[in-house]
């Protein structure tokens, strides 16, 4: 098992570095689960379509394993600073133990940071009280060398908890690398 620490892995600045957006208040209200956002048609081109081609084929495998312990695009409504506000996860898988939010994307990516754990986590957590919830970020192709503000984990299964050298659970984004 691999933990990447930023610290050690510097190419370039951490994302939000120098922004003042990076420590911002994340205080939602008004958080419940909702029935899913349906929108129009959309024709998308290139990377984008590839990236949403992906996102399909490993939803539909998710569902096809996991049946109806998996959620595809769960929908969260939410407030933040007064405003309404809707998180559509990529998917939500519920184990005995655990829940699972999963964020599918072409390639590894820095943005994914953001948005798993700074906004889909406390979202869930508020939603899940009592549940460990992990975040997972799956992608077809995993680049090292893509910094993250925080540590994540390179992991082999969805099943099996990272765990580090002493034993104890891994902390922050764990990313599953999966060539479908």
């Amino acid at each position: 098992m691999q933990v990447f620490d930023p610290q050690v892995f510097t190419v370039r600045p951490a994302l939000g570095a120098g922004r003042a957006s990076s420590g911002r208040d994340r205080s939602f209200s008004n958080v419940r689960w909702t029935a899913p956002i349906v929108r129009g048609p959309k024709r998308p081109r290139g990377a984008k379509r590839a990236g949403l081609l992906f996102e399909r084929k490993v939803i539909d495998v998710l569902a096809a394993i996991y049946g109806t312990s998996f959620t595809p695009a769960p929908t969260i409504q939410y407030s933040f600073r007064g405003k309404p506000k809707a998180a559509i996860l990529d998917g939500l898988l519920r184990l005995e133990h655990e829940v699972l939010i999963i964020e599918v994307k072409l390639a590894h990516t820095e943005r994914v940071w953001e948005q798993l754990m700074l906004r889909y986590l406390p979202l869930v957590r508020a939603l899940e009280k009592g549940r460990q919830i992990r975040t997972i970020e799956i992608c077809r192709s995993y680049d090292p060398a893509v910094v993250l503000p925080g540590p994540h984990t390179l992991i082999e299964s969805l099943h099996r908890r990272p765990l580090l050298e002493r034993g104890a659970a891994a902390k922050g984004l764990e990313v599953l690398q999966w060539r479908i």
